[in-house]
């Protein structure tokens, strides 16, 4: 256990040390993970975190890859409140940032670098702002450090409390209830692999009360984040809605160090709607930055 004037310097920035040292013995949280690979080089550990409704299995394929090529190892997170990962009241930016932190000293990884897409890309980019003592790089998928309208966001966690899961005979059943609110049916396979069968029915493995709640902070972005040197590539979709020049402008006067490629054909979900282009983008860069200097 680190002593109180250590953690006291390392969370001030999270503003109330005297809250974080009265209970620093009981929110240590210990997130679900999956490993891939071991360290034969130096090529810092990956470290990979999704977006909100998504879970550790929408990077394997690329991490899978990335520890062989590489020769080093690739962790795929669960983030509170999704997949395996035990559930939490609190969401906000800051405590994710914290989780992520937390979990880099727990595995005593050093130095690493984060993938991270959507909610997970803010994650780093805080753990960047505020830690960049333990960041190799960073790559943010299809995010950009602003703020962003719930509305979409709002709007969806309605749609999934509304599904009738109780009722539920199929999943397909329950794609054609969230069909009004999302036409895509492949994003509608994406948030609706978070609803699984059980020997009493279907249940969500994600806690929707709690991300509901939390629609407000998982679209913001702390205003006084301060600017990171991190080595950062930001990766969007030429599909997504989420990139406009006024985003981009503002990723680059937070991350003066970074880099930034569109990969064509692919939306919101750029892992999954163009996995080769997204891997050759991510390799070139972990190539360049994924080794300290």
């Amino acid at each position: 256990m680190l002593g109180g004037r250590r953690l006291c310097t390392r969370f001030m920035r999270y503003r109330n040390c005297t809250k974080f040292l009265s209970t620093a013995a009981t929110r240590v949280f210990e997130p679900s993970f999956t490993k891939f690979g071991s360290r034969t080089s130096d090529t810092s550990p990956i470290i990979f975190c999704h977006g909100v409704f998504g879970s550790k299995i929408n990077f394997s394929r690329s991490a899978k890859r990335l520890a062989a090529d590489f020769g080093t190892e690739c962790y795929l997170l669960d983030c509170r409140n999704h997949g395996t990962s035990p559930w939490r009241d609190d969401m906000g930016l800051e405590t994710l940032a914290r989780d992520l932190e937390e979990f880099v000293e727990q595995q005593k990884l050093g130095s690493v670098n984060i993938v991270g897409h959507s909610l997970g890309g803010k994650q780093a980019m805080l753990v960047c702002a505020h830690s960049p003592h333990i960041v190799t790089s960073s790559v943010i998928v299809d995010m950009f450090p602003v703020q962003f309208s719930s509305q979409l966001l709002d709007d969806t966690c309605t749609a999934l409390s509304l599904i009738d899961v109780e009722g539920l005979t199929s999943r397909d059943e329950a794609s054609d209830q969230l069909a009004t609110q999302i036409s895509s049916q492949a994003e509608r396979n994406f948030i609706l692999s978070n609803l699984i069968r059980t020997k009493s029915g279907w249940k969500w493995r994600i806690n929707l009360p709690v991300i509901s709640d939390h629609v407000a902070d998982i679209r913001g972005y702390p205003r006084d984040t301060p600017p990171s040197n991190t080595p950062t590539l930001f990766a969007y979709g030429g599909n997504s809605d989420y990139m406009t020049p006024e985003r981009l402008d503002e990723a680059r006067r937070l991350f003066p160090n970074s880099q930034f490629i569109e990969i064509p054909g692919a939306g919101h979900i750029v892992h999954m709607d163009q996995p080769e282009l997204f891997y050759n983008a991510v390799s070139d860069f972990f190539t360049q930055h994924g080794s300290p200097m």
